[in-house]
């Protein structure tokens, strides 16, 4: 399964399902000592896609994306995070200017994944929901991945919304192609949202 390339910031002027939309790759943490250098949250499966010289979008709370080229890169002890300079951002007070920004790239530049087990959290949401036994059980209405426990949020075919653990123990299996989720466990085994 892939991290999250999945926040869809909207370009001026473009529905959000549209091939344009952007994908969240990273979120600029904070500068790192007095050189330009920026700690970046990754939110992708892919960090080599920051390499020295690719081109990312910086999008800033307000305005439009704006491109930024990879200066330089280096690894973080965790595998959560990296550290990463922008070309003309060579010291702490350029840098600052990007810290809680996000780094986004159009979806048409999303890496391309291989198989039908691999997926995007993004693309769980309209799922059909299968129960152990193949029966239809719902559809995905949304992957919430920002809480220590992600789950996804069924709606049962008898329109009662369900959060399911987004744990191994409890989804048998994505299959992307097919465009369902099949549980481990019956949907009326886990929790009701009231």
């Amino acid at each position: 399964m892939s991290k999250s390339e999945v926040v869809r910031l909207k370009a001026a002027g473009t529905s959000e399902n549209t091939e344009d939309s952007w994908i969240a790759v990273g979120k600029v943490r904070r500068t790192v000592g007095l050189h330009g250098w920026l700690r970046i949250g990754l939110l992708t499966d892919f960090p080599e896609r920051f390499k020295p010289g690719t081109r990312v979008f910086v999008q800033k709370r307000f305005g439009e994306p704006e491109p930024v080229v990879v200066s330089e890169w280096r690894d973080h002890f965790t595998d959560t995070a990296i550290d990463l300079k922008f070309e003309g951002a060579d010291d702490c007070d350029t840098a600052a200017a990007f810290v809680n920004a996000m780094l986004v790239v159009p979806r048409s530049e999303r890496e391309k994944l291989r198989g039908n087990s691999d997926f995007y959290a993004d693309e769980l949401e309209g799922m059909t929901v299968l129960s152990p036994d193949g029966k239809l059980a719902g559809k995905v209405l949304k992957l919430e991945s920002e809480v220590p426990c992600p789950y996804i949020l069924v709606l049962s075919t008898d329109s009662v919304e369900a959060m399911v653990p987004f744990r191994k123990v409890f989804i048998k299996s994505v299959d992307r192609g097919a465009k369902t989720v099949r549980l481990a466990e019956p949907l009326s085994f886990h929790i009701p949202v009231e």
